[in-house]
């Protein structure tokens, strides 16, 4: 069987602004990490095409393509009226000249109407040309909502395709959020196609496959902003057939540029790390312990949860989903308990514990709003369900995490070294060091603290000052490198695996981990060694 080849069709290159310091953004660094996740080729555009001068990025472009034919350049573009860009016969001329098969529009960075009078004579000659066409959108909750981002808006992106019915557009960084509209847009546009490094939805592909038929998904990575492992494994560990598989890796995307060959694979490397490995073939990790430390759950044969699309997560979708990874142990909440009905979402966590009494452990959701009689709810979670975490959620009591109201849970949950899940407040740092010292033999995990290379600086700060302060990876934002970053200045006994699902697939997760430039010692205790630790501190 022919191996699997991978076109990433969303990279970005160049600098840009502002950037973290850690943030990488080289073309040698993409290259170099294409070759580690086994990603035989790149769609990439430059970052000074949305940040700066179409026409001066495309210039450099050219010369970041040169290093390497596993690359495939995208031409930013505009409208020409004001005399900043060539006419669009012009451009395509330029692009043909050059051997670029994609065009990128960046109408709200670069202020302009994405509709017919402004974009109408660029979008016909992309259109006759038979250009793909890249934007940026999908990532806000309605379709109309004005967001400071490069994001099109939905509604415009419905207009632009109803006039212009041959264009082929490849949606980037949609999220998972943007579902319902999706659908209907893919319904009515059958050229418009959609790439996941950003729309990690449970079950993406699978759902979209059977919405769609998989000639429309393109497997994309965010790069270097992003994980590529992340992006990868969404591909390879989904349930998917292996023809299916390769037309989302990179045969949809050689067929939209016109490739009249695939880039070649890599030569045959030993891969000295057995998860690395595993990771690659898309087998689940046998030999190593691997336990979800933030994970929720819905109702009993749901589909969504109020405002977003979110199917399979049940607790039976659940365990299942986690069988393709190798995860044995998962410790979830309800969304429900957390978002409205403490009570409620407390008797669909108890439920799963008892299905699947190996498998699921459970986060306890108490509302201090709502509780009268603390030590009779306490019993029942802790004492009844045999519940050892906490998760209190500010999101939703709007309560600081150091506010008297939830010092009575908090008291029983250092008495009895349980482990407390945090997700970030407005106040977070001040109120996790209020609290540290004050529970010291509660385990205070931090969420999402790989959301970005500055949350992970605050997250450090507290686990070097703190040592009962855990730091939780999970976010869309996959963000690439931030994990081995943690790792470096807090060592692996601190930092936690978690996925946060089913809002999001599992697979992005844990491949951002397991594609991890960390050893494989360091990658088992983050996997699951560090939580079994926690969890067993509990006194029952």
């Amino acid at each position: 069987m022919s191996e699997r080849i991978f076109i990433d069709s969303h990279a970005i290159v160049g600098r840009r602004g502002p950037k973290d310091v850690e943030t990488q953004y080289e073309t040698e660094v993409l290259l170099e990490e294409m070759e580690w996740c086994g990603i035989q080729g790149a769609l990439v555009s430059h970052a000074l095409g949305r940040e700066y001068d179409p026409t001066f990025s495309n210039r450099m472009l050219l010369q970041e393509v040169k290093k390497s034919p596993r690359l495939y350049g995208v031409w930013s573009v505009m409208p020409h009226h004001t005399g900043e860009m060539a006419p669009p016969e012009d451009v395509i001329q330029e692009m043909r000249d050059h051997g670029i098969r994609a065009a990128k529009m960046s109408p709200r960075l670069h202020h302009y109407f994405f509709n017919e009078d402004f974009c109408g004579d660029l979008l016909s000659a992309l259109e006759d040309e038979g250009i793909l066409l890249t934007l940026e959108g999908g990532g806000m909750y309605g379709p109309d909502i004005l967001e400071p981002s490069n994001q099109v808006l939905l509604s415009d992106l419905d207009a632009v395709l109803t006039r212009h019915p041959r264009l082929n557009v490849l949606l980037q960084n949609s999220r998972w959020e943007a579902t319902r509209y999706l659908h209907m847009l893919m319904t009515k546009h059958p050229r418009l196609h959609l790439e996941f490094s950003n729309h990690q939805a449970n079950h993406a592909l699978e759902v979209y496959g059977g919405w769609f038929g998989v000639d429309r998904l393109l497997f994309g990575t965010g790069a270097l902003d992003k994980s590529p492992g992340a992006a990868k494994s969404f591909v390879d560990y989904c349930t998917l057939t292996e023809e299916e598989k390769k037309l989302i890796a990179g045969g949809n995307l050689a067929r939209l540029l016109k490739l009249e060959a695939m880039p070649p694979p890599y030569k045959k490397k030993r891969i000295s790390d057995p998860i690395l490995a595993a990771a690659r073939e898309g087998k689940p990790l046998r030999d190593t312990l691997v336990i979800d430390a933030h994970a929720h759950i819905a109702h009993e044969g749901a589909a969504g949860v109020g405002f977003m699309h979110q199917p399979y997560s049940d607790a039976p979708s659940m365990f299942e989903r986690a069988k393709l990874m190798g995860i044995s142990q998962m410790h979830i909440s309800a969304w429900l308990g957390l978002w409205a009905d403490y009570r409620a979402g407390n008797e669909i966590v108890y439920d799963a514990m008892k299905r699947f009494p190996r498998f699921y452990r459970g986060y306890a959701a108490l509302q201090p709003q709502y509780v009268k009689d603390w030590k009779k709810e306490i019993a029942r979670v802790h004492g009844k369900y045999r519940m050892g975490g906490l998760k209190p959620y500010y999101p939703r009591t709007d309560l600081p995490y150091n506010d008297p109201a939830w010092a009575t849970w908090f008291e029983y949950g250092n008495r009895h070294r349980c482990y407390v899940l945090l997700h970030p407040s407005v106040n977070f740092g001040p109120e996790v060091a209020d609290l540290a010292p004050k529970y010291p033999d509660m385990s205070l995990i931090l969420a999402h603290q790989g959301t970005s290379f500055k949350e992970a600086r605050r997250g450090i700060e507290l686990a070097l000052r703190f040592p009962n302060v855990f730091l939780e990876i999970t976010l869309t934002s996959v963000t690439y490198r931030v994990i081995e970053f943690m790792v470096k200045h807090v060592g692996a006994d601190r930092v936690l695996f978690g996925t946060d699902q089913p809002m999001r697939d599992p697979i992005p997760q844990f491949g951002w981990m397991a594609y991890a430039h960390c050893t494989p010692a360091e990658k088992r205790k983050m996997f699951g060694l560090n939580m079994r630790k926690i969890t067993q501190r509990v006194r029952w």
